[in-house]
């Protein structure tokens, strides 16, 4: 299927930055997918958030609800859920340490469609500092009918994105 992903917005943080936003989705494509390749941080066990955007800003009101199944290498799987939030929070966390990184592929439906919810699924793999090795799957819904113009990418700890690569696709229909 080459040529299925379009690229529609990038970005490559290689210093701090307390978020980084992909925008660009409008009614072009019905699924869109958002990458994030060695995320890093500046504080020790960050968890990663994220939240629609709404004409370019984060929206960060209470009506996030997410599930998730965390796979940890050194300790016991877990559920993670929530409803109500300011944003999704079912992210692993990473650290600080020489080899810590964070990845996530997702795929985002009903984005640009103002009488539906905007929903999420997702997959991804964290490794701190090469110990301690995570996985998660799972999926989130922004619990309001409106369109949504992208994401918004930020720790929960409120530190620094210190580098990364995220980039955002539109899936040819």
């Amino acid at each position: 299927m080459a040529g299925s992903l379009v690229l529609i917005d990038s970005e490559t943080v290689s210093s701090g930055v307390s978020s980084v936003s992909l925008t660009g989705i409008d009614s072009t494509y019905n699924v869109y997918q958002v990458i994030i390749n060695s995320l890093t941080a500046d504080t020790n066990s960050s968890g990663i958030e994220i939240r629609v955007t709404k004409s370019g800003s984060a929206d960060t009101t209470s009506n996030y609800d997410y599930a998730s199944l965390q796979l940890k290498a050194i300790s016991a799987f877990a559920d993670n859920s929530a409803t109500n939030g300011d944003s999704w929070d079912a992210f692993n966390t990473t650290g600080t340490a020489t080899g810590s990184a964070f990845n996530l592929t997702a795929y985002l439906f009903n984005f640009a469609n103002a009488s539906e919810y905007s929903f999420v699924t997702f997959e991804e793999a964290t490794t701190d500092n090469s110990v301690d090795l995570r996985g998660a799957t799972g999926g989130g819904v922004h619990t309001v009918a409106s369109a949504s113009d992208g994401v918004s990418i930020h720790l929960s700890t409120g530190g620094n994105i210190d580098g990364g690569e995220f980039k955002l696709y539109g899936l040819r229909k």
